[in-house]
């Protein structure tokens, strides 16, 4: 039985047929919320426990976006996001941290990120975030 938020939130979102994200994060309850949000939001959710495994989930699942945390084992977020611009130049990543600093803010920007998010994620700021990012892969596919 679906609870009354999921039945809210797919209701007023309904889903998004083609519209994948891969989201890497090495916190399980992290990895878990966020899946479980985006998919009450009408996303198809791949997930990755690290920055490795996310990079060769790629061209498995052929995400339309990329959601990664930046401290993860294996391979962090930014390398991710370094390897995923030489592999895969317009695929939008949007990242997230529970430890940000000024340099690695600039240094995802400079790297194309849609965004930064601090976490714990703040959901308007998310939505926003997919918003851009989908705009910029539909973009991408349209060329």
């Amino acid at each position: 039985m679906q609870s009354f938020r999921g039945a809210m939130y797919e209701n007023a979102l309904g889903r998004r047929p083609g519209q994948r994200i891969l989201l890497a994060d090495d916190d399980p309850d992290s990895l878990e919320g966020l899946r479980a949000l985006l998919e009450a939001w009408g996303y198809e959710v791949e997930i990755a426990r690290d920055g490795q495994a996310a990079l060769d989930q790629v061209p498995v699942v052929r995400p339309s976006v990329v959601i990664t945390d930046v401290i993860m084992p294996r391979m962090t977020g930014l390398e991710l996001l370094e390897a995923i611009r030489r592999d895969r130049p317009t695929l939008p990543v949007i990242v997230m941290t529970a430890h940000g600093s000024v340099e690695a803010r600039r240094h995802a920007a400079a790297m194309g990120a849609v965004a930064y998010l601090p976490k714990p994620i703040d959901t308007t700021r998310l939505k926003s975030a997919l918003v851009s990012a989908f705009h910029e892969a539909k973009g991408d596919a349209d060329s």
